[in-house]
């Protein structure tokens, strides 16, 4: 086995956490974006549905504070404790 193919294994088998609506959410890889977060939240939700997504200790691709608002296409880095995530689906009207 070559020093590559470990150090691939070694971050397979990593695993990550995030509270997302108040639920602690364990996940494979550290990187979440808006869709995906959607996704977690609402299981077989409407294609069209949006969302509101606020984020607390993450830290965003666009650069930023710890805390913010995330908008379609936008992605966080979550921290190894204390990721926190409020998804609420959005209504139109």
């Amino acid at each position: 086995m070559t020093a590559a193919t470990q150090e691939q294994g070694k971050k397979k088998d990593k695993q990550f956490e995030a509270v997302i609506n108040g639920t602690e959410t364990p996940l494979d890889h550290d990187v979440l974006t808006y869709e995906e977060l959607g996704q977690l939240a609402y299981p077989n939700h409407d294609p069209e549905a949006k969302f509101t997504v606020t984020y607390r200790n993450a830290d965003p691709s666009h650069g930023g504070t710890l805390n913010g608002t995330l908008v379609a296409g936008e992605s966080v880095t979550i921290k190894k404790k204390g990721t926190t995530f409020d998804v609420r689906l959005t209504t139109r009207s």
